[in-house]
């Protein structure tokens, strides 16, 4: 199986995001921030269709999130986090295969999620870098060969270049 594919933008993106976000405002307990992002998140972008999801919570409920969101089905998957953000994913089979959720659980003040949410709502108001970045994201998947960090670098420079325009 190929981990880097572009799917189509898909218009049921949104509303498995809206789905998902209830059930995390039911399983979680607190005050927490619920965010959709990555190229689910974007309108005509397109990419591997995960529904990436951050969540958001003060530092006094952090224990107690990962705990909620492990009794929810959520993995916990430790090699896959950084050291400012907790990485769940829960995937669903479905009658069309599976659908998978990716959690990235962190702090308010993490940097990370700021630039990701900047990130996402610039290419929603600007076409131009929507398709810059649709073109780079479709080379990507093409010559990664599964390879992350061929992936990554691919596109990197172009990530880079937004995040520099939008003050980040």
């Amino acid at each position: 199986m190929n981990k880097y594919t572009f799917r189509k933008y898909s218009s049921k993106y949104p509303k498995l995001f809206e789905e998902e976000k209830e059930r995390l405002q039911k399983l979680l307990t607190g005050t927490a921030i619920i965010e959709h992002f990555g190229s689910t998140a974007v309108p005509g972008l397109g990419g591997k269709g995960i529904i990436d999801i951050y969540v958001v919570v003060d530092k006094d409920n952090l224990n107690k999130t990962v705990e909620r969101l492990q009794k929810g089905d959520y993995e916990l998957r430790p090699d896959a986090g950084t050291e400012d953000k907790i990485f769940f994913r829960r995937i669903l089979n479905t009658g069309n295969g599976e659908q998978r959720y990716h959690v990235h659980l962190t702090l308010i003040d993490n940097t990370e999620f700021k630039k990701d949410i900047a990130f996402r709502d610039h290419l929603k108001t600007h076409p131009e870098d929507l398709k810059t970045y649709a073109r780079i994201k479709i080379k990507a998947a093409n010559e990664a060969n599964n390879n992350k960090d061929k992936y990554m670098k691919i596109k990197e420079p172009v990530i880079q270049e937004i995040l520099r325009h939008i003050g980040f």
